[in-house]
């Protein structure tokens, strides 16, 4: 129903522009890119580096270690990171990730942590890219809790293509995108002052037992608890509550033929009325997001 509005009020306004599918504009709760000065300082590589909860959030790690220190350096980034082609300068870094449980313990148990309040917000969405050493566990769980760790929700599991890759690399080798997680149909987590996801190791479900990332590009590479799994681009975003209908730019309540027409009106414009994504430019996204919500509230 909500195409054939959209296209309704394309043919009312004689406009062609291609349609893409917009939801509403997410806020940044917190976020790493471990892009530090200096990689091997703990206490700021730990430290969120932006994000409304900056000062709130945790990132922990359980049943194993982190490691910092890769020959007097730190550890390469995700490619996804826009410091990755230009790096070391500007730096492109990540998190390590080390001392994993030995063959056949622990299995969902062991990885990293990331706590961030979710209060004030909704429509949550998890970000992040991971590497998997050869000899890393093949599958990881991501699991999101809403109580602080009493219960966990597993919502999805990473399978390595091989070792030695960024998830975010492209085919055949990676997945060619960062791992990205919705959760705004559990409305558990919105709102929620104890909200936090893990990324853990887990046994192959095939064998009972945790497999190399490397098989079977490598048949001989074997699970090892001294293997790494590496992180960067550790984001968490939501939608703040409350902050009226998406794309109601005269806040009347609905979203319709007048909204449309103050962007038009204002298209090209530097910010001001129109400007629904306050990024200081009346353009396509802004007109993209009245047509996506068009009919919303009326």
């Amino acid at each position: 129903m909500k195409g054939l509005r959209i296209l309704r009020a394309l043919g009312a306004l004689g406009l062609t522009t291609a349609i893409i599918a917009i939801g509403a504009t997410q806020t940044q709760l917190v976020f790493w890119d471990f892009n530090e000065s200096d990689p091997l300082d703990e206490t700021a590589m730990l430290t969120p580096d932006g994000g409304v909860f900056v000062s709130q959030a945790q990132l922990s790690v359980a049943l194993a270690a982190f490691r910092y220190n890769n020959n007097g350096s730190g550890f390469r980034g995700s490619p996804q990171d826009p410091n990755n082609s230009t790096h070391p300068n500007p730096p492109n870094w990540a998190l390590q990730t080390t001392s994993y449980p030995a063959q056949g313990e622990n299995p969902g148990q062991a990885g990293i942590v990331v706590s961030v309040p979710t209060t004030g917000y909704e429509n949550i969405t998890v970000k992040f890219d991971v590497r998997w050493s050869n000899t890393a566990s093949k599958y990881l769980a991501v699991e999101y809790t809403t109580d602080g760790g009493l219960n966990w929700t597993r919502v999805r599991t990473l399978e390595a293509k091989r070792g030695d890759r960024w998830h975010s690399e492209p085919d055949p080798n990676g997945y060619g995108e960062l791992v990205q997680i919705d959760l705004s149909s559990d409305a558990n987590v919105n709102n929620n002052p104890y909200f936090a996801f893990r990324v853990v190791t887990i046994f192959d479900p095939a064998t009972n037992q945790y497999t190399a990332a490397n098989y079977p590009n490598n048949p001989s590479a074997t699970y090892s608890s001294n293997s790494t799994l590496r992180y960067d681009l550790i984001e968490v975003l939501g939608t703040e509550i409350g902050s009226g209908i998406e794309g109601d730019v005269n806040g009347d309540g609905c979203v319709d033929d007048a909204d449309l027409l103050i962007v038009l009106f204002n298209f090209g414009n530097a910010g001001g009325q129109g400007d629904v994504n306050n990024d200081n430019i009346v353009d396509d996204a802004d007109l993209l997001i009245v047509l996506f919500n068009f009919g919303s509230g009326c």
